[in-house]
């Protein structure tokens, strides 16, 4: 599960790129279409042949959105049918999807990642187990 920052910081440019956040999604769509993906979709099972599934989650988020536990609600998964729908996927598809729609709601708030952590902590509880 790859978590990315999703906060205002990342408009800023970065090295070469303009835009952080965009130069981010540029890099992991070339990225994830190099993996050696399991091919499974999103739900799936997967078999034990040493190829991948992937996930993402962007965190940022604006301190009013504090959860009971005191940590900031700041992570943001696919929505249902879309992509893998907030789930580990080896689709080459999904993936795409994925990034695309993460691109697209782009958070821009301030920088809390502990909710995420716990979001990418779900998404490994909630896919089906290799083999």
């Amino acid at each position: 599960v790859l978590v990315v920052d999703g906060s205002g910081s990342m408009s800023q440019s970065f090295g070469v790129h303009p835009h952080g956040f965009y130069g981010l999604m540029e890099m992991l769509k070339t990225w994830t279409q190099s993996l050696s993906l399991s091919g499974v979709a999103a739900g799936g099972s997967p078999s034990l042949d040493g190829k991948v599934r992937v996930g993402f989650v962007q965190f940022s988020g604006i301190p009013t959105n504090v959860l009971p536990n005191g940590n900031v609600d700041a992570a943001q998964t696919t929505p249902a049918q879309t992509g893998a729908s907030g789930r580990l996927t080896g689709s080459k598809a999904e993936l795409e999807s994925e990034l695309v729609w993460q691109e697209t709601n782009y958070m821009q708030g301030g920088t809390y990642i502990a909710s995420a952590l716990d979001t990418a902590a779900d998404m490994f509880k909630s896919s089906p187990a290799d083999g």
